[in-house]
């Protein structure tokens, strides 16, 4: 009996330190944009997409991350090894951007300084 109730009582807290955050429960508010991308990859998210996009000479990988279905994240890795950040992006812009021929030419007319995420320290 009381091996049961010793191996309950670990696993509860096994799973309530690896248990990763709602989405709803982001704070939003950042100081820096490593912290911001840890904190917004690691949660739970109804709609969450990933894709390489091996097509595209710049863009390396895209993903979307929504609590609503509505507008979400969108972040772009490059390949230069930069990443980009944008917010409040709308479920439609990304389903345009994930299929578009030209992931670099939708992303600059379509989304660069529209959907801007910001660092507030």
């Amino acid at each position: 009996m009381k091996k049961i109730l010793l191996f309950c009582l670990c696993s509860t807290a096994f799973l309530a330190c690896n248990k990763k955050a709602d989405c709803g429960d982001l704070t939003g508010t950042y100081t820096t944009f490593v912290e911001a991308r840890k904190d917004i990859t690691k949660a739970n998210y109804p709609v969450k997409h990933i894709q390489s996009t091996p097509e595209s000479s710049w863009i390396k990988r895209i993903e979307y991350y929504s609590c609503d279905g509505a507008q979400g994240y969108l972040i772009i890795y490059t390949t230069r090894a930069e990443e980009y950040i944008h917010a409040h992006v709308p479920i439609e812009v990304w389903k345009e951007f994930s299929t578009s021929k030209s992931k670099g030419s939708y992303y600059n007319t379509n989304i660069v300084n529209r959907y801007v995420f910001e660092i507030k320290p």
